[in-house]
């Protein structure tokens, strides 16, 4: 049993973060385990109710590594962007992921610009404080695994005081001109969505970013529309940056998810009615862009019968959502200063 926090995951974590993000709850037992051959350590501390205050997971490369990644593109994609170019992203349940390059042991079978996944996660940490000692907790094991493992290269940079994970701002379509979304509010949108609003989350140089264009929010929407920022979902945007898992996909993407893991398939350009991919290098590493319609859009009231598309309406669709991933894809590029990009074939 532990009741202080000198011997949490070899001393290695910050003991003013974690006595934050424990908020006064009673320390347990503690599992820590690292296998050097396989690149894999985690630690685990929790309470003595045996909820988890802390784990951490770093995975080199692998199948562990791989399963990671995929779970992030089967989740439901709600990232939010890392303060001060970090390069990661919160996910779902507060799980914050780092990939920090690993220049040292960039090599077969991992390959040139490889990545060092690091997962970090407690069950406690809610409130701005608690996050923003969490994304601290998360840089300094992030830093120590980059160590331990023989990463090489400069250690990421501490977050300034405060800094929590950024989930988007929203603002109405017409503002997102000249932001990273700005593809959104100069292309043509569906009609439902002119007047809507854009969340904005997503940073230069991120390895993850989303924009997404909401229809207006709706007044009679019931108990959800008291507490949404925007209405409805229509049109999604995403950026992907680094070499992901083999079996990564990206969920919402259509009948045929994107393939952004590993291998060349996942980097050449496709178009679909459900979903356009762009594809380009930045920073000598792989980049993809993608543009696909939301979740269930479009959408049918209660009790109407499902009219599969024309051939017409297809069409249309796969238009759009090429005027839309041109844009974007034009955009990320220029701003990431990126080189080869390659568009989808309109044809």
């Amino acid at each position: 049993m532990h009741t202080g926090v000198e011997v949490a995951c070899g001393g290695k974590i910050p003991g003013g973060d974690l006595e934050t993000v424990r908020a006064g709850v009673r320390l347990g037992a503690e599992e820590e385990s690292y296998d050097e051959e396989r690149g894999r350590y985690r630690c685990v501390l929790v309470s003595d109710q045996d909820k988890v205050v802390v784990a951490v997971d770093a995975y080199l490369g692998g199948a562990d590594r791989d399963q990671e990644l995929s779970f992030i593109g089967d989740s439901h994609a709600r990232y939010a962007v890392l303060p001060g170019g970090l390069p990661g992203f919160e996910a779902e349940n507060s799980i914050v992921y780092l990939m920090p390059e690993c220049p040292r042991r960039a090599k077969e079978p991992f390959g040139e610009h490889h990545r060092l996944v690091v997962r970090t996660w407690t069950y406690f940490a809610e409130s701005r404080e608690e996050k923003a000692a969490m994304l601290r907790l998360a840089v300094r094991m992030t830093n120590e695994m980059t160590e331990k493992l023989d990463c090489g290269g400069e250690p990421l940079p501490a977050p300034k005081d405060g800094a929590v994970p950024d989930t988007g701002r929203y603002v109405p379509r017409a503002q997102a001109k000249g932001t990273a979304c700005n593809a959104l509010a100069t292309t043509r949108v569906p009609a439902e969505g002119r007047d809507g609003t854009v969340r904005i989350a997503i940073a230069d140089g991120g390895v993850v970013g989303r924009c997404t264009l909401y229809a207006p929010k709706e007044a009679d929407d019931g108990y959800r529309s008291k507490r949404a920022k925007a209405g409805r979902p229509l049109v999604e945007l995403t950026s992907w940056r680094g070499d992901w898992a083999g079996n990564m996909r990206e969920r919402g993407s259509g009948p045929d998810p994107l393939p952004i893991g590993e291998g060349a398939a996942a980097w050449k350009p496709a178009l679909t009615e459900h979903r356009a991919w762009a594809v380009a290098e930045c920073g000598g590493e792989n980049a993809g862009f993608a543009a696909h319609w939301a979740d269930d859009y479009p959408y049918r009231e209660a009790g109407e019968k499902y009219e599969p598309p024309t051939q017409a309406q297809r069409q249309e669709q796969r238009v759009l959502l090429s005027e839309c991933i041109t844009a974007f894809a034009k955009d990320q590029v220029r701003r990431g200063d990126c080189t080869g990009l390659q568009l989808p074939d309109t044809r």
